[in-house]
Order: C-alpha cells, then structure tokens, then sequence
C-alpha cells in the first residue's frame, strides 16, 4: 500500500543547497557552481534526493550529494548511499555472458535450443546475440499476465521462463529492435544452466569480487534497508511523492536485480574499461551499434545504448524501476563518465534529461533556445504522417499552456510525449534524444512539412494531415 507523505517540501527546498562535497580540484569553482545550481533548480521535479558523480580520465572530479534520502525523517542524502539501479543491471548480465564467450563456453551464434532443447520453435532458433541486442521478438514478461492463481512474489527462474517461452514472437528473430526483459532474464538462466552456478553467485565471484565492488548486492529485503545505507524508495504522482511499492526481486533476475552506489558503479566503469572483466576487443564489440537482418544498424550493442550528445558518441544505459532511477553516460573519447541515482520513480523523463543537461553544461555545449509566441506555435500542432515500406506511421505535435509537445503515435517508436524546445522559430529538438525537427511548407505553399533529424542525419519528411 502507498504511504501519503506529510513532511514539508520547505524541507527539500532547504536541503538542495546543503551539498556533501568529495570532489577534487579539477573543475573550476564557476563551473562547479553551475552544476550545483542545475542540480538544486531540476531535483524538485524529478526525486527528494540525489547522488551525482562526474569522473575524468578515471578521476572523480565532482561527487555530491542533493535533498533528502528519507522525506518521514528528513534524513539527508549521502553520496555512499546505495540504490536499485535498474535496468543498468543488465550491463553486469552481458559481460557475464561475454566472460562465457571469451570462455568458449557459448557462441554469439548459438540458439537457445542449444541450452534449452525444450524451448518451443521458433523461438528456439533466436540466438544469443539477439537476446543480448533486444532483436529476439521475445514479449517483455513484466507486460504479460501469469493468472490471478499466480503468486508472482515466489516465481523461480524457470517457471518464468514458462510463462513468456509460450508466447507468440512480435517479429522474426534479428528483423527489428524491441527492448525486452525477457531478453535478460533469459540469458541471466542460460549463464545458470551452462556453468551450473546460480547466476547471482556466478556474478559475484565473476565481476562483484573481480572489479573489488564493496557496496554492490543483490536487490533484497536486506540490502535495500537503512543499516546499509540505501535511499529510501518514492513514486511520484499527480498528488506528490510517495512511498513506492517495490517490485519483487524475484522478477528483476538479470534485468533490473542490482543495488549499487555511485562510487561502486566507478569501480565497475574502470574495471571494464581497464580490461580485468572482459578483453578489450570483446567491450568494443559490445559498445559499438548492432545491425538487424536488412543491415539498418540500431544504438543498441549489448548491454550498452551507442548514442549521440551534443555531437558527441556516448556509451550509455540508464535504469528505472519502482522507487529508483539511474543513469550512466560515457563519452569514450573523452573519458568522461556521468553518474546520477535518484531515490524515486516518475513517469517522465526527467532524469536522463537532467543527465545530458549535466553533460552539456559540463562541455559547455548547452543548446540555444528562443523563447516563441503562442501564434507561432499553434500553427506547428497537429497530427503529421509519413508513410515507410508501406507502413503509415503517425506522430503528433500538441500545444498545451504555450509548450509544443511531441508524441510517436506507433508504439514500436518508443518516444512517449515529451517537450520540444525551440531553437529557431521553426526548428525545435527535444532533449531526451539526439532528434530534431524542422517544420516548412510544401513547395506549393499549400501543405506544412515536418522534417526530423537523428545523430545520422536527416530521417524523414512528415506531412500535416487532418486529424
């Protein structure tokens, strides 16, 4: 049951500006004061509390803590403190997997049959690259039903398995990207089935011990309490922050089961990148974009996202799950990792924005933006289409308080109704993404375009339809 929260936000407001610093001198004071006022100006919105870490060439340079970890108590947030870290998890099950491949234990190329001769065709032919770079088509379990006779909460790993091996596939195995738990939690079983070690023991004799991370567990009743220092876990909703209802551990196996801290997920950052958990040559081929069966290559390798910031290539993987949301972004030429944990689950984006905001401010490469009236941007809203191999796809551009609004109508698209920012008064980007939009009129004069632009370039022209 949700706890309604009666502590007063003069609170939080306080605490934003009562920072815990462990950062070394490399930074300037004025820079360090922008990401101060940043942090203190969006944290609100987003969580009650906050730990940031920015390091350089493997070197802390900034290390805070914001706001509160428990809103009944007031307690503060510490920087050591410890959080779920979601979906980053998966990172840990890939290089697990990629240590058996080194191994010779298991091939890219081998099929789940393989391991699993009992699993149903034609599932059984997906392979285990293609659970590794989400092209599987497997349904994401934690979108299925398992019966109301069903307590969840005592589910082993196998059984479910059953439940999401049955399903039909969305797409041919390898044609198209769809992210998947099930992708996961399945190769977190494959790693039990083919060492005979269970899987969270294989990692923590594997990576937890290797990489020496000492505030690095397995998400649990005991891991997640006071005595080991965690932030506690909130939800935010129309009505404010509240006590937020954990996910049974038991579904997160190999997909979202870790807690960690910012100072550990540095440690697993450096032993990776250093070579003591996998080869080099086996991390880039991890950490570089993964192509589907028609050749299109998708910002996913495995484990990691390849993405864009600021015309920068970055290494990436963020995490949300009930209470608790993080990210991890790397820019591999500069050696530059951005670490952030919030202690609270929220619908929006929020988060990852505040991440690359952080990152661009700390580049000083903030976008310029033009502040447009609502006459210029009432003409922009409206539902656009473009029509690809035959498929209509839909997306709508709303108005609302005078902020334009963007929105895939596709779900396959994954890009839920986020804001879009004004660059020109007829350009706009939004901030969650490496997308743009430019909106003309058709030669005619007769009908308005909207041009969208991803880190490679142009992607489509979308005409205004009627709605």
């Amino acid at each position: 049951m949700m706890i309604k929260l009666f502590k007063s936000a003069l609170i939080l407001i306080f605490l934003l500006q009562s920072t815990i610093v462990f950062c070394q001198p490399e930074i300037s004071s004025s820079k360090e004061a922008d990401l101060d006022s940043l942090i203190s100006a969006r944290l609100p919105s987003i969580a009650p509390g906050a730990v940031v870490l920015i390091a350089e060439k493997g070197k802390i340079v900034y290390r805070k803590a914001f706001g509160l970890s428990d809103m009944e108590s007031g307690g503060t947030m510490k920087p050591e403190y410890i959080f779920r870290i979601g979906s980053i998890s998966k990172q840990f099950t890939a290089v697990g997997v990629l240590q058996l491949l080194e191994d010779r234990k298991i091939g890219l190329e081998d099929h789940i049959k393989k391991f699993l001769p009992d699993y149903p065709s034609p599932g059984s032919d997906i392979t285990i690259r293609q659970l590794l770079n989400h092209t599987s088509g497997i349904r994401n379990y934690l979108e299925l039903d398992a019966g109301e006779s069903v307590d969840v909460t005592r589910l082993q790993p196998e059984q479910v398995v059953n439940i999401f091996k049955k399903e039909p596939l969305k797409f041919a195995p390898g044609t198209a990207f769809d992210y998947s738990n099930s992708n996961y939690f399945l190769l977190a079983y494959l790693i039990e089935k083919i060492t005979d070690v269970p899987y969270r023991a294989y990692l923590e004799k594997n990576i937890v011990e290797r990489a020496k991370l000492s505030s690095t567990f397995y998400a649990n009743a005991k891991t997640d309490s006071l005595k080991f220092k965690s932030a506690k876990a909130y939800s935010k909703f129309d009505k404010g922050y509240e006590l937020a209802e954990l996910e049974p551990t038991n579904l997160l196996y190999g997909a979202g089961d870790i807690v960690s801290n910012a100072d550990d997920l540095l440690k697993w950052h450096r032993a990776l990148y250093s070579g003591r958990l996998i080869k080099k040559s086996t991390l880039k081929m991890a950490t570089e974009p993964s192509t589907l069966t028609n050749g299109e290559r998708i910002d996913y390798g495995y484990g990691f996202y390849i993405k864009d910031l600021a015309g920068e290539s970055t290494v990436e993987h963020s995490g949300s799950t009930d209470g608790y949301q993080s990210d991890m972004v790397y820019l591999p030429e500069r050696d530059l990792l951005f670490i952030t944990l919030f202690n609270c689950y929220e619908a929006d984006m929020d988060w990852q924005i505040l991440t690359n905001d952080l990152a661009k401010l700390y580049l000083e490469k903030n976008e310029t933006e033009v502040a447009l009236n609502e006459n210029q941007l009432e003409k922009y809203a409206g539902l656009y289409e473009v029509i690809f191999k035959g498929v209509s796809h839909k997306m709508k551009i709303t108005l609302d308080n005078k902020q334009l609004y963007v929105e895939a109508l596709n779900p396959e698209a994954r890009l839920p109704k986020v804001k879009l920012h004004a660059n020109d008064v007829n350009k706009f980007y939004i901030k969650e993404a490496p997308l743009r939009f430019e909106f003309t009129q058709t030669s005619d004069n007769d009908t308005l375009m909207m041009t969208t632009y991803n880190s490679k370039g142009k992607d489509a022209d979308w005409v205004k339809i009627e709605e």
